[in-house]
């Protein structure tokens, strides 16, 4: 596994989902690989710059936010054993 942005491996980087309600993916925590999501409004909150995208941003911009959200879910995310 190849270490690239805050946390994310390139293996793991092309499964980054916005399904309209959620963005989803998974990046590293205390070494374990963790499926990880947020809510359009942690996308508003926590992602800056993204305070107020629409629906197509998020899914055009989504790699980009996701690693804005890396801090987010590293403080927020309790790793559990897969």
């Amino acid at each position: 596994m190849v270490a690239i942005g805050a946390g994310m491996s390139i293996d793991r980087i092309n499964r980054i989902e916005w399904n309209g309600n959620e963005l989803s993916g998974w990046i590293l925590i205390n070494g374990a690989p963790t499926k990880v999501s947020a809510d359009r409004d942690a996308i508003h909150t926590h992602a800056r710059g993204f305070s107020d995208a629409l629906t197509w941003e998020i899914n055009r911009h989504r790699v980009e936010i996701f690693e804005k959200l890396v801090p987010f879910f590293q403080r927020t995310t309790t790793v559990q054993p897969q």
